[in-house]
């Protein structure tokens, strides 16, 4: 839902009830929820994609601004070296600048440096600064409506490397927790600064259909004793979203569902309908809509 123009009073009230996490297990449609947002929506959302793996259609101009995670900089900074090379040569060889093999090349070091400039790199110490930065520019951004971090588990793993990468010896585990509280603290304040939409996406173990509605859910799983069994309780709402016997995909939370971790503001307590994206979150938090039998229609 669009917050563009909307007064303080208002945009405080949709937000209040962030930040979210949904959990559920891969496959479930956590990431789709987010590609099939409006196309003015998906314009106004910063995505963390430290899952790295495609997410929309692939177009640069799909989102705000997508972010992900790499290795190093450095085999990079060799192709875009190579490639330079190979235009210089094709060029003096006579080739004409529209030329298929000329423009091929244009293109790939337009998408590399692409790349570079949206990555945070897993050995360079500066990573989890720069993106601190971005979740700030981000939280004071007029054109950005939401933030959104896919996943909570690739962020964790991401924290680790980084730190048994640029540490040693006792300092690893030190950095790993601290990074990772960063990150979720700047996330958290995207809304209480912002006032953002601020999304994480968080993984659970495979659950077979038939079997969901019975089987206990396990909290996230964090790696190490720095928010181990408790990183729920840094969450206003806590949705779970999986497919069902029929399948459909389902947004669903119950404060009174002793078998998982959901929990709600909204005074109805519970909800459960089939999912489309991340709008039918926000209007349902907003009021807009409500949940009758397991579909989501406008409050009349």
């Amino acid at each position: 839902m669009n917050l563009k123009d909307l007064d303080l009073v208002t945009r405080t009230k949709y937000t209040s009830h962030y930040p979210m996490m949904i959990t559920g297990s891969a496959a479930s449609g956590k990431t789709r929820a987010l590609e099939n947002m409006s196309v003015e929506d998906k314009k106004r959302t910063v995505v963390l994609n430290f899952d790295v793996k495609p997410v929309g259609e692939g177009r640069n101009d799909e989102f705000h601004s997508v972010y992900t995670i790499a290795a190093t900089s450095e085999q990079i900074d060799k192709q875009i070296e190579l490639l330079n090379g190979r235009g210089r040569t094709l060029v003096e060889s006579g080739l004409d600048k529209k030329d298929p093999k000329v423009l091929y090349i244009k293109g790939m070091l337009a998408h590399l440096k692409g790349i570079k400039s949206a990555s945070y790199f897993i050995d360079d110490i500066e990573s989890v600064d720069k993106i601190i930065s971005t979740i700030l520019d981000a939280t004071f951004d007029e054109s950005v409506d939401r933030v959104v971090v896919d996943t909570l588990s690739s962020t964790i793993d991401f924290c680790e490397t980084y730190s048994n990468t640029n540490f040693t010896g006792r300092e690893i585990w030190a950095a790993y927790g601290f990074s990772l509280q960063r990150i979720m603290q700047a996330v958290k304040e995207s809304t209480i600064f912002g006032l953002k939409y601020s999304y994480v996406f968080a993984h659970h173990d495979y659950i077979p259909a038939g079997q969901y509605k019975t089987t206990p859910k396990q909290v996230v799983a964090v790696k190490g004793g720095i928010m181990k069994g408790n990183i729920e309780q840094h969450y206003s709402t806590i949705v779970y979203t999986y497919l069902d016997e029929e399948g459909r995909r389902m947004f669903e939370c119950d404060n009174r569902n002793s078998l998982d971790t959901s929990r709600t503001k909204l005074v109805a307590d519970k909800f459960s309908f089939e999912r489309e994206s991340l709008d039918d979150l926000e209007q349902l938090h907003a009021l807009k809509k409500e949940c009758v039998d397991g579909k989501l229609v406008e409050i009349s």
